[in-house]
């Protein structure tokens, strides 16, 4: 068997020694022949991947982030060569969601040791494929103001510390939203198209039952008034407790689009892809990804408890 891994230059310089150090040890017992390709700012990585599978590979590993990992999806999307994961970010939100382990070592051993698969769906957009989410509105606004390196020295924090002054200058928008061919006006503050249920459970803890690999998208509707509503919001959320806000969900069975007055900034599993109108097309099992024979334990976003992913 032969990999090609590609390894994210912003994981720091530890993860990447533990990475090269897992891939010796077991790909090495393995007999698993593999090929490293460091990232490079500015790079389009999912191109590079399309053009390295025309070489043989058998196998394409992710190590990084959730970026990471789904700009390498890009590049395999529709092939049948499966994909392995080494979280090391700052959410790994398709890793957990996945159940993949988020220690190094016992994530490359997982890969080597020839487990199970899963076909998950991903999000077309233009011509890139995404796998969490995509939206409009204050996540996008959010994203947009927090660097990268405000995410390497805080995490999680960075997000909420940049959600702070956007509650005193975001307003509702009248958007456009159209799923599976039926049109409907809402007044919102965020409209998101989610495929991961991680997710869609950090924003809204009573949202429904969102899988990965259901064949399915959902669209979130948050309808908070920014300045009355949404502090209290962000504090339930912190605090752990469910918050009351104005919301609806509705299922994807094939398309979804947002589409504003203005052009409004749009995200994308965490990069910002331009403006409305946001058109997102579903594909089903598109994607083969290697998971445990069995769920795991990973420890929680929000605390150092442990909690099933």
């Amino acid at each position: 068997m032969k990999a090609f891994v590609v390894l994210s230059r912003t994981s720091g310089q530890d993860a990447h020694e533990r990475v090269r150090g897992g891939l010796e040890s077991h790909f090495g017992a393995s007999r698993i022949q593999y090929e490293v390709h460091e990232t490079r700012e500015g790079e389009k990585l999912g191109e590079i991947v399309r053009g390295r599978m025309r070489h043989g590979f058998d196998l394409v590993v992710a190590a990084g982030g959730d970026g990471t990992v789904s700009a390498v999806i890009d590049g395999i999307a529709g092939s049948p060569i499966p994909l392995g994961i080494i979280p090391t970010g700052t959410g790994n939100l398709i890793a957990r969601e996945l159940c993949i382990p988020q220690e190094v070592d016992d994530a490359v051993r997982l890969i080597a040791g020839a487990p199970q698969s899963r076909k998950i769906d991903v999000m077309k957009i233009g011509d890139r494929v995404f796998v969490l989410n995509a939206s409009v509105g204050i996540s996008a606004a959010v994203i947009s103001d927090t660097t990268r390196r405000s995410k390497h020295h805080f995490g999680r924090i960075a997000y909420f510390w940049n959600t702070i002054p956007k509650m005193f200058t975001l307003k509702r928008r009248q958007l456009l939203v159209t799923v599976d061919g039926r049109e409907q006006e809402y007044r919102a503050i965020e409209v998101a198209i989610m495929n991961c249920g991680i997710l869609a459970k950090m924003l809204h803890p009573k949202a429904p039952e969102i899988r990965i690999d259901d064949g399915y998208l959902d669209v979130l509707i948050l309808g908070t008034k920014p300045f009355r509503d949404f502090p209290l919001y962000i504090f339930r959320l912190l605090t752990g407790r469910t918050p009351d806000i104005l919301s609806r969900f509705i299922r994807v069975e094939r398309r979804a689009a947002i589409r504003s007055d203005v052009p409004l900034p749009a995200q994308a599993d965490g990069d910002m892809i331009g403006t409305t109108p946001l058109e997102v097309e579903l594909l089903p099992g598109a994607v083969t990804v290697l998971v445990p024979e069995e769920d795991v334990i990973v420890p929680a976003l929000d605390s150092g408890q442990e909690t099933p992913a």
